[in-house]
């Protein structure tokens, strides 16, 4: 059953918004989050929900975004009012705080859209099929704190100029990995239980990339421009730089490929094991 309930909170202009769903065997659900101006918080959902979402708004700028179809789509988020799009302002003063949950039964494609947001993703036993996070000036935090229970064909991970932490890839089940950043700082924290090759490309123009890479995995750092000063401890490298690799690598079950396609401000590596 879909239940959605809006009632007035604290403030006259603040109200909040709810909606869940009970699972009813969905197989798959495309989900697409618009969110800005706020805080986001995403996490599993309890057995037996679908997904649910829950928002705190200023009903004089925004109006809640939540459209559930049939065929196996979800778009949740607020709209600004008076504007025919789903993206809202990106004013960090026009605060928002909004809460999703999504089933942990159901293959997921995710996509979040986030602007000027403040957002906490827990993605930790979620069957997580896809993943695309594009982020402008917000600061995010992605974990991965239990394992995927199916693999993840590719994620993209787009931090423009705000700051992205990522958080127990290992666990996140990926073949393929793309991340981009700003001027920001891109921490990529490739710890948790893993099985099978993860092949990664990363770039940023301006900002710092930060690598914390399991030794036991075994690591190949391939750079496709010269990196000044970068001379990692515990790789090492056969031809002036272009690849680096750990002693583990040649025989992994699970090896990590990083591509390093640009890092004008730098990269750094940190070993968690």
């Amino acid at each position: 059953a879909l239940a959605a309930a809006p009632r007035a909170a604290t403030a006259q202009s603040v109200r909040e918004f709810s909606i869940a769903r009970q699972q009813q065997g969905e197989p798959a659900l495309a989900v697409q989050v618009d969110f800005a101006a706020g805080s986001l918080a995403l996490a599993p959902a309890p057995a037996g929900t679908l997904f649910g979402f829950r928002l705190t708004y200023d009903d004089t700028r925004f109006a809640p975004l939540a459209a559930y179809g049939r065929a196996g789509t979800l778009r949740l988020g607020s709209t600004t009012l008076g504007q025919g799009g789903v993206r809202v302002a990106s004013s960090r003063s026009e605060l928002q705080a909004a809460t999703i949950l999504l089933s942990t039964r159901t293959d997921l494609e995710l996509e979040l859209r986030l602007d000027a947001a403040d957002a906490g993703l827990d993605l930790g036993g979620l069957r997580l099929a896809r993943l695309a996070l594009r982020a402008t000036a917000s600061r995010t935090s992605l974990r991965f704190g239990q394992p995927n229970p199916v693999r993840c064909t590719d994620a993209s991970l787009d931090a423009g100029a705000g700051e992205l932490t990522v958080t127990g890839l290992g666990n996140a089940r990926c073949e393929r990995l793309a991340v981009q950043g700003g001027a920001g700082r891109v921490t990529l924290d490739f710890s948790g239980r893993w099985s099978g090759r993860m092949a990664v490309t990363a770039g940023m123009k301006l900002g710092e990339l930060v690598l914390r890479l399991p030794r036991r995995a075994g690591v190949r750092l391939a750079t496709d421009t010269f990196l000044a000063r970068f001379a990692p401890a515990g790789l090492t490298s056969s031809d002036e730089g272009r690849t680096w690799t750990t002693p583990e690598f040649a025989g992994a079950a699970s090896p990590l490929e990083v591509r390093i396609e640009s890092a004008i401000g730098g990269v750094r590596v940190e070993w968690i094991d």
